[in-house]
């Protein structure tokens, strides 16, 4: 039996798939619109025209349009348009699209041969929704910007060359933290969006947190649950200046594979390190403050707290009002979300242990790598990306910042309550064991003051009756009798 030789084989398959090829629709079109895009933006709530051209068709049929997602936006006019002949091309279509919620997806084009069939896909066109912009968006941008400078220049005041120099002998902490921040997160996060399948906006959303430095809110519940203050704050002023280099240099590694092919996802690596220098300028402008004024330094150290407390509502209540589209993102990006801290918590937990750090240095340790500066990735995206793709993007972080201050407010919660019960068992026992022996010890006091008072008493009573005492002399001569009688009146009586 003779075997088809390669020639055979090659020759069979290149016909196989010619005639896969011509047997596929060949519909040619070009998309005309107000704008100058090769994509149609619309807002949310918006009806927009879109002129479709077909130039070209190898077939007759039925041309249908439709949205790949009309949650995001729909077609709201007839959808459906017949191509009997080549007599009727060109054949131009407008359709009408509505913007329903902020996204990105397709307007799909399909040919088919009877009316209601599904067809085949022969095009596509972008889709983009917007939100539409308000006085809130615009104050929340102001107020992230404003509790950046604040953050930092309050971090600023707090450091001190001494301190920063006492962290780093030996600098066990400070690199562990590091090696978390720079090496571990970013790797955490890019695995996360492989796991995941994100699409390309989540997952560079994602990257951009993984490759923040640390933030205010480590140093916030360092504070809060009695871990090693002075080195969160270290670690976010080495991690601050680090990022300068490191956070475009990972952005680089992980988000390159990304955006290779979306030109409005370029990552803008000389402006994102220029911001980042101009983030650092805060902290100086802190620590000379605090080295020029003594009473600046109390100034921040009295207003640390209320100061985070008020800015920590304000744009909680800005940011949820503004951005209430991230509550109905897809379930992918709550769990990512929730995960990327999570895991930032047990690696860096798992690192410091590794070295051998005291419990509230690895606990640190452990808050700094996991409580990324969501808010930092938040304004980059704002600053550096256009609209729909920052908001999409700007999900994760702002996700990320509200799932890491719930996690924290629980964690603390949960520690103060278990503080406050153990110490008050503790502190209850003792006060028990100090009772019985202060009741111990009155019960002796009164015996003994009893016996003091039994004895007070036969010696005043023998003081009343008088004390008789006898004394004799023998002498060659005579005997002498003396008799001395005290009484209470003091009168002395000799008789000799």
């Amino acid at each position: 039996m003779a075997f088809p030789s390669r020639i055979h084989v090659a020759v069979l398959l290149v016909s196989v798939w010619l005639a896969f090829a011509l047997a596929q629709p060949s519909v040619n079109f070009t998309v005309s619109h107000d704008g100058d895009t090769d994509f149609l933006t619309v807002k949310e709530g918006q009806v927009l025209p879109l002129n479709i051209t077909i130039t070209n068709s190898v077939y007759s049929g039925i041309i249908s349009v439709a949205s790949t997602d009309e949650g995001t936006f729909e077609v709201v006019n007839a959808t459906e348009y017949t191509i009997v002949n080549s007599s009727d091309l060109p054949l131009v279509m407008t359709v009408r699209v509505k913007g329903k919620f902020v996204g990105i997806e397709r307007l799909r084009l399909r040919l088919a041969q009877t009316a209601g069939a599904v067809g085949v896909a022969v095009g596509e066109y972008t889709i983009k929704v917007i939100r539409v912009p308000t006085i809130l968006d615009i104050l929340f941008t102001y107020v992230l910007l404003v509790w950046l400078c604040l953050s930092y220049v309050t971090t600023g005041a707090k450091m001190q060359p001494k301190v920063i120099w006492s962290k780093m002998k030996p600098p066990w902490g400070i690199l562990i933290g590091m090696l978390g921040q720079f090496i571990l997160m970013p790797l955490w996060a890019f695995a996360l969006t492989k796991i995941f399948a994100l699409d390309n906006e989540t997952a560079l959303g994602l990257i951009f947190v993984g490759t923040c430095p640390g933030g205010w809110l480590s140093n916030i519940f360092s504070l809060l649950l009695d871990c090693d203050f002075v080195l969160s704050l270290t670690m976010t002023f080495c991690s601050t200046v680090m990022a300068m280099g490191l956070m475009p240099l990972n952005l680089f590694i992980y988000a390159t594979p990304i955006v290779a092919e979306n030109a409005q996802l370029k990552t803008p690596f000389v402006e994102l390190a220029i911001q980042l220098i101009l983030l650092v300028i805060p902290i100086g402008i802190g620590m000379a403050l605090c080295y020029k004024f003594e009473k600046f330094k109390k100034i921040c150290e009295s207003l640390l707290k209320p100061l985070a407390g008020i800015l920590i509502l304000l744009a909680l209540g800005l940011g949820i009002s503004s951005q209430l589209y991230i509550f109905q993102s897809p379930w992918q990006v709550w769990v990512v979300s929730a995960l990327l801290p999570i895991g930032g918590v047990i690696l860096g937990g798992v690192s410091a242990k590794i070295v051998c750090l005291p419990k509230k240095s690895a606990i640190t340790v452990a808050l700094e790598t996991g409580a990324q500066n969501a808010l930092l990735a938040k304004t980059m995206l704002d600053l550096f990306y256009p609209r729909p793709e920052s908001d999409l993007m700007g999900r994760v972080p702002l996700m990320v910042g509200l799932l890491g201050l719930i996690e924290g407010t629980v964690t603390t919660l949960t520690y103060v309550l278990i503080l406050n019960t153990c110490c008050r068992m503790d502190e209850d026992q003792e006060v028990l064991v100090k009772d019985n022996n202060d009741n111990e010890k009155t019960e002796q006091d009164a015996e003994k003051a009893d016996k003091q008072a039994e004895s007070k008493q036969k010696e005043g009573q023998k003081a009343e009756e008088g004390v008789q005492t006898t004394f004799h002399v023998d002498s060659p001569a005579d005997q002498v009798h003396v008799n001395l009688v005290f009484d209470s009146n003091e009168e002395i009586e000799h008789n000799l």
